[in-house]
């Protein structure tokens, strides 16, 4: 019986010791950038190339990027831009180049209208 009462009182210790106003749950867990591009199977730095040649190519006009580079590049702009962070100038803008930035992509998808 006294085991008991002592469980009991010792239970809520651990959400008393909690820090309420902690933020570990919404924390990004920390891997490198190249260990995430080997996971999701992506080489931005060839998604990039890809694009830019893509870009180049369409000389001013509206260039048509197909649906698994545009899906590279999104991979490689929540990897390098990810939401929240601020916007460093080492990387090339991928958000800029798929228009999830919030503005105009510099691409449209291949069987789709500009974004």
């Amino acid at each position: 019986m006294i085991f008991l009462f002592r469980l009991l009182l010792l239970l809520p210790a651990p959400l008393v010791l909690a820090d309420s106003s902690s933020n570990a749950v919404n924390e990004r867990i920390p891997v490198r950038k190249a260990e995430m591009e080997v996971h999701w199977k992506v080489d931005c730095a060839g998604s990039w190339a890809t694009f830019v040649e893509l870009r180049d190519r369409a000389a001013g006009e509206a260039c048509t990027m197909p649906a698994e580079l545009q899906r590279q590049l999104q991979l490689c702009a929540f990897i390098y831009q990810p939401p929240g962070e601020e916007v460093t100038h080492s990387y090339p803008d991928y958000r800029a180049a798929t228009g999830t930035g919030g503005g105009e992509g510099l691409c449209q998808q291949a069987g789709g209208r500009e974004k």
